[in-house]
């Protein structure tokens, strides 16, 4: 496990993650539920974030950006399993290699019509984006951006805030 993704750095997390605010949003009356993972991983020894594709053949958010997840089917038995079954179904990463470190608030998507549930986990294995075998019917391509990237763009727009 690299430095970075260390069990005190993982542990932390999921302390900070039991702590965060609690947001309230309006909702539509027949609101939807759907949960998404953030995967934290290990690629090329760099700790990193995993990201989707949307493929361009879909009937909603075709080409975007995402984490994987999706809408709960009624025989879900909670929210996490929504996110770490959806993550199987469209990366292929076995839910069993999963840690999952907690959740954070709620969010809608933007007509409120979905509460979307994120979950944060850690892929126990390091990746081999290469091997893995994303559903090419819901997934372009798969991607990671190492975290050390994401934090020097974080100083960039916010130097208040990450110093």
């Amino acid at each position: 496990m690299s430095p970075l993704f260390d069990t005190t750095t993982l542990s932390l997390f999921s302390r900070r993650l039991l702590n965060c605010p609690q947001y309230k949003f309006k909702y539509k009356s027949n609101v939807r539920d759907a949960a998404v993972l953030m995967p934290l991983c290990n690629v090329d020894g760099q700790p990193s974030v995993l990201f989707t594709v949307r493929n361009l053949n879909l009937r909603s958010h075709r080409g975007e950006i995402s984490f994987p997840g999706g809408k709960a089917d009624p025989q879900d038995e909670s929210l996490e399993y929504t996110a770490l079954r959806e993550t199987f179904e469209e990366v292929g990463i076995q839910p069993s290699s999963i840690d999952v470190l907690g959740s954070y608030s709620p969010l809608p998507n933007y007509d409120g019509s979905i509460r979307v549930h994120p979950f944060l986990g850690m892929v126990r294995n390091p990746l081999d984006l290469n091997a893995l075998p994303f559903n090419k019917d819901e997934v372009s391509t798969v991607f990671t951006l190492p975290i050390d990237y994401l934090v020097r763009i974080l100083r960039k727009i916010v130097p208040e805030r990450y110093p």
